[in-house]
């Protein structure tokens, strides 16, 4: 098997209820593959079940039954050091809010991830500075959060996700807080990362972003109910 069809993600008939009387299905069945240096978008209105899907594909909840794969990792045969690992070194995750710290520069707030991993200060300035070269940052590391614009400032997000050459690039609804112009930027970022190999899975509700991207799966009350990867 070819790197590039070595599966990133799996999620394998997944299903997720909330406690309740009766409990309250969210995700229904659902079948997914990601590949490695796929570029996917993940849409659907409010209420469809991505925020819980996000949830399970960045390892941050478990399924009520079915399995989540992440890079060959099968996150229910975890404890919570190990799935706390998984995702500190092979998930980027990228946010609407930005989630930037408001003292420390571009660059350190870049470095954060790697100093709580135990990375020497050498090293990850080195590779802080690498990340945010390759979203065109370089010339704003020293500025703080508060110095840049709603664009820069997801781009140094972005290079923090990246830094750690995680497998997959998860981005929730990464420009909401952005005008369209500023929106198109990131999204032209985004692509160029995957174009360097990166796997990339957007999650959104703005159809007409999707529909940009090359492959769109399609959540609704739970279910996928379209895939562009197949047909």
């Amino acid at each position: 098997m070819s790197s590039s069809d070595t599966a990133v993600l799996e999620l394998q008939h997944v299903f997720k209820e909330y406690p309740g009387s009766p409990p309250v299905p969210v995700l229904r069945d659902i079948e997914l593959v990601v590949r490695r240096g796929e570029y996917v978008g993940i849409v659907g209105p409010s209420g469809s079940g991505k925020s819980t899907m996000l949830n399970l594909v960045g390892a941050l909840d478990v399924p009520t039954s079915g399995k989540v794969i992440i890079d060959g990792f099968d996150i229910q045969e975890m404890n919570d050091a190990e799935v706390s690992a998984l995702r500190g070194q092979r998930i980027g995750f990228v946010f609407q809010t930005f989630n930037l710290i408001d003292g420390l520069t571009a660059l350190e707030n870049v470095c954060v991830g790697m100093a709580y991993a135990g990375t020497p200060r050498s090293q990850r300035l080195e590779r802080a500075a690498r990340a945010l070269d390759r979203v065109g940052l370089s010339h704003r590391s020293t500025h703080r959060p508060s110095e840049l614009s709603g664009g820069e400032r997801q781009r140094v997000a972005i290079a923090r996700a990246i830094v750690s050459e995680p497998a997959l690039l998860l981005a929730d609804e990464p420009t909401g807080n952005l005008d369209s112009v500023t929106g198109e930027s990131i999204l032209e970022t985004f692509s160029s990362l995957n174009n360097e190999g990166v796997t990339v899975v957007l999650i959104t509700h703005d159809a007409t972003l999707a529909a940009s991207l090359p492959r769109k799966v399609t959540l609704r009350d739970g279910i996928i109910v379209g895939d562009t990867a197949h047909g």
